[in-house]
């Protein structure tokens, strides 16, 4: 991909922050995983108050957890939040799914559009709980005409109008990046779990704590975290969290 950016003569990006820009839009080209795609966002809006990201494209109506997951392409969200998130099949009540669906290009969790939304307080009352307090959402549309969810959260976001126009341009771009890699991951193939880590990934996205896990396998704890750290390795993830979306995608686990 060029590096080579052309802009017009007056510049809509201030010439302050040109290079953080180029920059940053060097480093995601350079990524080769998804997780390598979520620290380098993070690093770029934590000025901001941002301590969460997750993007993804949008799932047809009634799809499944595992569909629903799949769907994800950048993930750096709280693990206990997400666990209940899918559990409770909070996807299509979620206000700020819907304002993406229907193309609304970018908008705070705490502004109207979200508030017209019955299902909206409830939500991100819980959401709250997780860390994500605040949270503001670009819509990018895609080639297939649908549209593609960025979302940055955390306890407090201070973004000025020129740091949102500038978010936008990062999230477009970070998402082209991430299309690429999965692209790239299908044709290197699937990774191999064994069948102990199978089980103790499968636990884990029923939303089991390890805890829990070792007592139903009766195993102990160290042997549950050490099947964890192999499946995170083997899938590269830097959670468990993203080893689970990995495997669900990879239908390693159902």
């Amino acid at each position: 991909m060029s590096k080579q950016w052309i802009l017009p003569g007056d510049p809509i990006i201030p010439n302050r922050n040109l290079e953080r820009l180029h920059c940053l839009l060097t480093e995601l080209d350079l990524c080769v995983t998804q997780e390598q795609l979520a620290d380098v966002v993070i690093r770029y809006v934590e000025p901001f108050g941002a301590t969460n990201l997750l993007a993804g494209t949008m799932p047809q109506a009634g799809a499944t957890k595992r569909q629903q997951i799949g769907h994800i392409l950048i993930n750096a969200w709280p693990n206990d939040w997400s666990a209940r998130y899918f559990s409770m099949n909070y996807l299509f009540k979620d206000p700020t799914i819907q304002l993406v669906r229907h193309g609304v290009e970018q908008f705070c969790w705490n502004g109207e559009e979200v508030a017209q939304y019955r299902s909206g307080s409830k939500i991100m009352g819980e959401a709250a709980d997780f860390g994500l307090k605040e949270g503001f959402t670009v819509s990018l549309p895609s080639l297939e005409g649908d549209h593609v969810g960025f979302s940055i959260a955390g306890e407090r976001l201070d973004l000025s109008p020129e740091s949102k126009k500038n978010l936008a341009l990062v999230a477009s771009f970070a998402i082209y990046r991430a299309l690429q890699i999965r692209r790239t991951l299908q044709r290197v193939g699937i990774p191999k779990l064994t069948k102990r880590e199978t089980e103790v990934l499968q636990l884990a996205a029923a939303g089991l704590q390890e805890r829990l896990i070792a007592e139903r396998l009766g195993i102990s704890d160290h042997a549950v975290d050490k099947y964890m750290r192999s499946c995170r390795d083997k899938l590269g993830s830097r959670n468990t969290n993203q080893a689970i979306a990995s495997a669900l995608r990879a239908g390693l686990i159902s």
